[in-house]
C-alpha cells in the first residue's frame, strides 16, 4: 500500500497542470493513490485520506489547502501543496515546493516544517478570516464564478462589494483588549502581515504564535477615501496582535457571512478566534 494520497480539486484554476506533477512522481518510482474531486466532495476525500495516508499532496488554491488543513491540523499527517489555484498566496509566502523537481526532492528527503494555524468557531484558516467588505467580495465572487473565468470575477465582485456592503458593530475582547467599533472591514490573520509598497502584504513567519488584528475606522469603505486614508492617514487603520484567544461579538446580528481564506461561511456570532501553535506539518523544500 502506498503512503501518498494525491487529492486534486478538479475545479482549481490550474487543475490541468496536475499531470506535470503526476508524471514526475511516476518517473521517479514514487507510488501514489489519486483522488480527483469536485469542491463538494473534497472534504470527504480529505477526511478519508487522513486516516489512511501519512502524506497528502493537495492540489488547488488556498481554499483547497484550508480544507485539507481542517483535517490535518494536530495530526501526524504531512500536508504537501500542489499550487494549482489562482493566487496560491499560502504556498508563495511559505516558499513551498512549486516545481516538480522541488517536490520530488522534498518527498525523497522527507523535508518538513511545522507551522501555526488559526481557528474561528472550530473552523481552521491558514491565511485570514474577515467580516465586512472582503467577505462580501468573496461571496460575490462565488456567485460570478458560475458565469466567468475566476480572474474576471474579481472585477464585478469588487464593484458590487463597494456599492453594497454593510458596516458592523463589533465588540473585540480578550484579557488584553476591550474594543468597541463600527467598521466595514475587520480581519484576523494567522500570524501577522507586514506591508511592502505599493500593495504587497506578507507574513515573515508562520511560527510566532500570534493572531493579527486589522480594522478600518470608517463605517463604509469608499475606494477613493480608502486609498487616501491608506496613503496619508494611518489613524484610520488599526493594526495589532495578540497571543490570546479573541472573542468578537457582532451586535444585532443572528447570522453573518465571514470569509475564510477566500471562501465564505455563514456563521452564528459571537466569533471565537484562537491561534493553534505548531499544529500543521507541511512538506517543504531545502533552504
Amino acid at each position: 500500500m502506498t503512503d501518498i494520497a494525491v487529492i486534486i480539486n478538479n475545479q482549481a484554476k490550474n487543475a490541468h497542470r496536475m499531470e506535470d506533477y503526476l508524471s514526475e512522481l511516476r518517473a521517479h518510482g514514487i507510488d501514489y493513490q489519486l483522488y480527483e474531486a469536485d469542491p463538494q466532495q473534497l472534504e470527504n476525500n480529505i477526511q478519508h485520506c487522513c486516516s489512511k495516508y501519512p502524506l497528502l499532496l493537495i492540489g488547488g488554491g488556498d481554499g483547497t489547502v484550508r480544507s485539507a488543513a481542517q483535517w490535518c491540523t494536530n495530526t501526524s499527517v504531512v500536508l504537501g501543496v500542489l499550487p494549482l489555484g489562482t493566487m496560491n498566496h499560502f504556498s508563495k509566502e511559505l516558499n513551498l515546493p512549486s516545481t516538480t523537481e522541488e517536490l520530488i526532492t522534498a518527498i525523497q528527503e522527507k523535508i518538513t516544517t511545522t507551522i501555526d494555524v488559526a481557528e474561528v468557531n472550530g473552523h481552521i484558516f491558514i491565511n485570514n478570516s474577515s467580516v465586512g467588505f472582503y467577505s462580501k467580495l468573496a461571496k460575490n465572487r462565488d456567485y460570478y464564478t458560475n458565469f466567468y473565468n475566476k480572474w474576471l470575477t474579481y472585477i464585478p465582485s469588487f464593484i458590487k462589494a463597494l456599492l453594497y456592503h454593510s458596516s458592523y458593530a463589533l465588540l473585540i475582547k480578550n484579557k488584553e483588549l476591550d474594543i468597541s467599533i463600527r467598521t466595514s472591514f475587520f480581519m484576523v490573520s494567522n500570524n501577522c502581515y507586514t506591508y511592502e509598497f505599493p500593495l504587497k502584504f506578507i507574513r515573515e513567519s508562520f511560527q510566532k504564535e500570534k493572531l493579527g488584528i486589522y480594522y478600518y475606522k470608517r463605517r463604509k469603505l469608499h475606494l477613493f477615501k480608502f486609498f487616501i486614508d491608506f496613503l496619508t492617514n494611518k489613524d484610520r487603520f488599526e493594526i495589532m496582535q495578540t497571543r490570546l484567544p479573541l472573542k468578537v461579538d457582532v451586535l444585532h446580528k443572528n447570522k453573518i457571512t465571514i470569509s475564510l481564506d477566500g471562501d465564505t461561511l455563514a456563521i452564528t456570532p459571537p466569533l471565537y478566534y484562537k491561534i493553534l501553535p505548531k499544529s500543521l506539518k507541511l512538506l517543504t523544500k531545502k533552504i
